[in-house]
């Protein structure tokens, strides 16, 4: 039986760190909310492709070679795999990510 899951409802945030939430995950993907009020994460080199479409609030994606991108709600950004790079603000942010393996 599939779970219905709506992207919008209860939302919340922590002050300690982000909230992840799973909403889906196979052999071949895996689909996380993650909900942040204003953390600075540290720098990420991932082996998956990541997808992430910020549904909600504001927030700055910096690459390791200084790069920065501002986005807004709705906007979408694919990372490549080893493309190192960290939120380097946010504000209540509510993120749709997913991950290709």
């Amino acid at each position: 039986m599939d779970k219905l899951y709506n992207i919008f409802k209860n939302i919340k945030f922590s002050r300690d760190g982000e909230i992840e939430e799973k909403i889906y995950e196979d052999e071949g993907v895996k689909v996380f909310r993650t909900m942040s009020l204003d953390q600075v994460t540290g720098f990420y080199d991932q082996e998956e492709l990541e997808i992430v479409f910020l549904l909600k609030g504001k927030a700055q994606i910096e690459y390791e070679d200084g790069r920065r991108l501002d986005l807004g709600e709705g906007d979408s950004l694919a990372i490549r795999p080893h493309e190192i790079h960290r939120v380097s603000w946010q504000e209540k942010a509510v993120w749709l990510c997913i991950f290709k393996k």
